[in-house]
């Protein structure tokens, strides 16, 4: 595939479409019993840069949705989102990393 050919990632219409219904599924599940991203873009026919979108704007509306390499769930009291704060917040400071070293690019 030609680098000029990539898809359109806007993933805006599966946000609109299935939201809800994710939510609706983590709610039912706890730290104990995630759901994989897989399992989510089986059930619903999206890819996972779809599903990811999908919890970004549920966290965004405040949403306790945790994270860990075994998959989402909703928290039931804070402690449960610690390390996934965490792991958002190292994600941040790497990104800020990079936009420093890009921006070092073309210095003398």
């Amino acid at each position: 595939m030609p680098l000029t050919s990539f898809p359109n990632s806007n993933h805006s219409a599966a946000v609109t479409a299935h939201a809800g219904t994710v939510l609706r599924g983590l709610q039912a599940l706890t730290y104990n019993q995630p759901v994989t991203a897989r399992r989510i873009t089986e059930v619903l026919c999206i890819p996972g840069p779809a599903v990811r979108a999908i919890i970004h704007h549920l966290r965004t509306e405040g949403h306790p949705i945790g994270s860990s390499g075994k998959g989402y769930w909703y928290a039931r009291r804070p402690g449960e989102l610690g390390a996934t704060i965490e792991h958002l917040e190292q994600r941040i400071r790497s990104m800020s990393a990079a936009a420093n070293g890009l921006r070092k690019a073309f210095d003398g």
